[in-house]
């Protein structure tokens, strides 16, 4: 099984603009580790969700989307509210405000973690606001240590948010750098390398990162531009898939993260010698792949993943 932890919420997006120029939004479960979790039931990986869920209604429309998509609920749940985020669209790229203070997918410990870890995972992906600060977020980079003793392969998708408050703070930095140095697999959007090493091109910040936190597979999405991996073996560099009918990009990149563990997991490749071993070529199909599902969702609206029928009518 294939667990996330992270945040869950409700994404408030904006659906359109009123002619008086009023936007108007339309409420979406959302939260990056929980898209990755849908996405991966979606595409028949057995997935499971380790964070708590709300008990309130938007909770239950949460939990109900998981349970329709095949994924574990492990985290249990809380009677804290539920997270929120307004998202508001420019030319069909997210723009968020978070609303995360005293809610459900914070009510997290690591005792709560452990007792919620089954027997025979074979993998632990997080990232995302989850990691920002907080004793929730000290509990998730702890976690890491303990199931990677374990040999749970650790995967990780920062999704770092600059604008939301603490994303400047030292210790932030300091717990991804931590969380990195024990991952098998980071990916990291073009932004997101541009936020952790800023001033610096973008291949050799890639490089750097590669050499410094020494993960067996390092992948960095560039929107329109395609993606690179960084492996032993050598980088692959995959070029965009088109996308026909743009709607929006929400969730393509957790899209993306979903694919690519999915794929290792049918391919018998989801451990750390496994990855190590993969070959140039394997990576390209892996994250060429990946790329076709991110674009499936582009043209859907908010994180609507493809089934693993969807993906495959389109190889």
């Amino acid at each position: 099984m294939i667990l996330c932890a992270g945040e869950n919420l409700i994404d408030m997006i904006q659906s359109r603009v009123t002619p008086e120029g009023v936007p108007e939004f339309r409420a979406i479960v959302g939260g990056s580790p929980y898209n990755c979790a849908r996405a991966l039931g979606r595409l028949s990986a057995p997935a499971g969700y380790i964070t708590p869920i709300a008990t309130d209604p938007m909770g239950e429309r949460l939990a109900a989307a998981l349970e329709t998509d095949h994924v574990a609920l492990l985290g249990g749940r809380s009677p804290r509210p539920t997270s929120m985020a307004l998202v508001a669209l420019d030319d069909g790229q997210p723009r968020y405000q978070f609303y995360r203070e005293g809610v459900a997918d914070r009510d997290v410990t690591l005792e709560g973690l452990r007792a919620a870890l089954p027997e025979g995972a074979q993998a632990l992906h997080l990232g995302s606001i989850g990691l920002m600060h907080g004793p929730d977020a000290d509990a998730l980079a702890s976690l890491v240590e303990e199931v990677r003793a374990r040999g749970l392969v650790i995967s990780v998708d920062p999704n770092i948010r600059p604008a939301l408050p603490g994303a400047e703070d030292p210790a932030y930095r300091a717990r991804l750098e931590r969380v990195f140095a024990m991952a098998d697999l980071i990916k990291l959007s073009d932004e997101d390398l541009g936020w952790w090493a800023p001033d610096t091109d973008l291949e050799d910040a890639a490089d750097a990162l590669f050499a410094s936190a020494g993960p067996a597979l390092l992948l960095v999405t560039r929107g329109a531009e395609g993606a690179i991996a960084l492996h032993r073996s050598g980088r692959v560099d995959c070029p965009a898939v088109a996308i026909t009918d743009l709607v929006d990009t929400v969730g393509a990149g957790d899209t993306f993260m979903a694919a690519t563990l999915q794929g290792l997991h049918a391919t018998g490749a989801l451990g750390r010698a496994a990855l190590e071993a993969l070959s140039t070529e394997q990576i390209a199909r892996l994250i060429t792949r990946a790329a076709r599902a991110a674009a499936i969702n582009c043209q859907r609206a908010g994180c609507n993943p493809p089934t693993l029928a969807d993906l495959e009518s389109t190889t």
